[in-house]
């Protein structure tokens, strides 16, 4: 079986140099190293509300994973070029986070390493590309959102996991237990005609928000007072709403979007998000509807408040995708694949 190091993400950004901050980092990097230890004679468990967390789980599940610290692997370079096949590095390694920081880190790791090299890059906006100074000597990025417009070679899609699916990583199989997950089938009572769980934080949700508020005869229903929703009564709200918005948030495609095909339930979702490449191949009009503007948005919901079956339809489409490739496992298998151009499996 394939071994790789992984860098993971610092804990949390440092934004200055103070000293306390910096003791819980050097704390968190000594974790770090102990924790392979729990990895070796316990299962790990699925990193389910991790922008990291997905491609983590694919990789684990398909390799023997050492996690260090960037400074441990600068300085054992030499020993992990020999034992190790690949390097992982989280590009949110570096706690401080400055750019400039960040990218001389990543050109001085790969002068240090001549096995493979692969930055994952779980930013929340596909736009946002790797340097051709850091790309030309990394073998590959792992990128969430990678837009379809990215036709480089050396990028390599993934996305969020699903906050509902819990389950534990094991290199020998992979067990999901989807009747114990969100809902199977179509909801045919509701209490809510639209259902927005975001808050409104750009001009663009207060937009919507505005619109749908104007719609009188609409049964609209979302965190008014821009409070979080306890989780459960959320996932309530998704599965008793006849139609869910799901637009950008932190990406084109959150976990919201997951949660929604996950409890069954009929999406809809701003166009940008077919520019978005994923390795969930949903399609707009069998997964989710898609639209253009407030007008289209509007007339799309009249539209499919008057014809359940197309939203159960829909719904039930959503469902049968997510459980059909919603697979950290098969994920791993593909991205070893693509970096190896060969099967391992």
């Amino acid at each position: 079986m394939l071994k790789f190091v992984y860098i993971p993400p610092a804990p949390f950004k440092v934004r200055k140099k103070k000293l306390t901050a910096l003791i819980i980092s050097i704390l968190y990097d000594h974790y770090i190293i102990l924790k392979n230890l729990k990895n070796l004679f316990f299962k790990k468990k699925s990193k389910i509300n991790s922008t990291s967390g997905y491609i983590e789980d694919s990789i684990y599940s398909n390799a023997h994973i050492f996690a260090l610290p960037y400074n441990y692997c600068i300085f054992f370079s030499k020993i992990l070029n020999i034992f190790f096949d690949g390097i992982f590095v989280n590009l949110k390694y570096d706690k401080f986070r400055n750019p400039e920081n960040t990218k001389l880190g990543l050109i001085k790791l790969s002068k240090k390493f001549s096995i493979k090299k692969i930055i994952v890059d779980c930013r929340d906006t596909s736009n946002l590309l790797i340097e051709e100074s850091i790309l030309g000597v990394f073998d590959h990025v792992i990128k969430r959102e990678k837009h379809k417009s990215n036709a480089h070679n050396k990028y390599i899609s993934t996305m969020l996991p699903c906050t509902l699916v819990k389950i534990k990583i094991s290199k020998k199989n992979e067990k999901i237990d989807w009747s114990k997950i969100g809902k199977n089938i179509p909801n045919l009572k509701f209490k809510n005609d639209v259902f927005f769980s975001g808050n409104s934080t750009s001009s663009e949700r207060v937009k919507l928000i505005e619109l749908l508020n104007n719609k009188k005869h609409l049964n609209f229903f979302y965190n008014k007072k821009n409070e979080k929703i306890p989780y459960n009564h959320y996932l309530e709200n998704i599965y008793n709403s006849k139609i869910n918005l799901a637009p950008p948030g932190h990406g084109e495609f959150t976990y919201r979007h997951l949660e929604i095909l996950a409890c069954c339930s009929f999406m809809m979702c701003e166009n940008s998000i077919n520019q978005i490449d994923l390795p969930l191949p949903i399609k707009d009009g069998l997964h989710y509807i898609s639209y253009n503007d407030d007008y289209d948005l509007y007339e799309k919901i009249e539209y499919y408040l008057k014809n359940q079956e197309a939203r159960t339809n829909i719904s039930l489409n959503g469902r049968k995708i997510l459980e059909q490739y919603y697979s950290p496992k098969q994920h791993g298998e593909t991205i070893l694949t693509k970096i190896y151009n060969k099967k391992y499996f």
